[in-house]
Parts: C-alpha cells; structure tokens; sequence
C-alpha cells in the first residue's frame, strides 16, 4: 500500500530558488510504502524499472540493485528489471540488458558496481536529454533508479524534472551510494 504524504518543504531560503530550478517537481509529495492487505501480486500489473550505476565504485550497488529486483517481483513475478551499461551514457545511447534472477543471484552480496558498469557522464544537452526519454518511451520503463552520489542524483533531479514537463510516464528516483549522496 502506497500512503501519500504532504512534500517536505525547503526552508524558506532556499525555496523560491529550488522551485525555480525544478518548478514540474518541487511539490511532489512524500510517499511512504506501508503493509497492506488491499490484494496479492497477482491483482497487481507488471512494472518495468530500470536501474543505472553512476560515479565511482561503492560497495553496495549490487545490493541496491538487488533489494530493488526482489521488490518489483515481489510486486509481481512478471515485473522487469533493466538495467543500463556503463553509467549515464547507456540511457541516452540505448544500450541496456535484462537483469535476470539469474544474472542478479551471481551479483548478490558481492559488493561493487561491476554488474553493469558506472561512468561519469551527465544527461547535459537536450539532444541527450531528448534521446534518454525516447529509450524510456521506447522500452515502456515505469520507473528509473539513478543509484550514484550528490552529483549523479542531482542529475537525476533534472532528468525527473525533464521527463515530468514533457509528460513521460517514467519517474525518476535517486538512491545514494555514497556518504556525499
């Protein structure tokens, strides 16, 4: 069960400033996941969540990556997992993998960011912009998970802020990996 929460406001300083920056997302609201009993996976659709590696090596990316596999099947065992190589850059060039229980059970626990690989780069221009919403489109992605630092997650700010002016159904999360994130 998904409880919807009012948005946690930004102090009064620096309000105006992040609304100007992501005016499509600043009040997007809290939400928290509760135990529920409103129906079993099989009354639930499918999703479709991508996963991308961003920054420097962390030792626990592959655990982000599986708690979130387990979750979405947990959801329902027919959900999908995708996960982009290389960092950034795969979302705007296409270039992703299936991430099977197979491929995810030799990466559990393992530690690292060696399942799908990382990079440094940032969804900068609208053409990279432009070409990461029509691969999302493209693959039928509900979510996105950015798993990176301060800089990685900021970008993935922008690119939620991106996807929600031009009415992508992907949403776009950021889950820190280091302790600057």
């Amino acid at each position: 069960q998904v409880v919807k929460k009012q948005a946690i406001p930004a102090s009064e300083k620096d309000s105006e400033t992040i609304k100007g920056l992501f005016p499509q997302t600043y009040d997007t609201p809290l939400v928290e996941f509760a135990a529920g009993s409103d129906g079993t996976a099989s009354a639930r659709s499918p999703v479709k969540v991508a996963v991308v590696l961003s920054g420097g090596q962390a030792p626990g990316g592959h655990n982000v990556i599986a708690g979130i596999f387990d979750g979405i099947k947990r959801w329902h065992p027919d959900s999908t997992m995708i996960g982009f190589l290389d960092g950034p850059h795969g979302i705007f060039t296409g270039n992703f993998v299936e991430v099977t229980a197979e491929i995810m059970d030799g990466f559990r626990n393992t530690g690292g960011f060696d399942m799908l690989g990382s990079g440094r780069h940032k969804i900068e221009t609208e053409e990279q912009f432009a070409n990461s919403m029509k691969v999302c489109n493209a693959i039928g992605l509900d979510g996105l998970v950015v798993i990176g630092g301060d800089d990685s997650n900021t970008n993935g700010a922008v690119l939620a802020e991106y996807f929600k002016a031009k009415g992508c159904k992907t949403k776009v999360v950021g889950a820190p990996k280091t302790i600057d994130g």
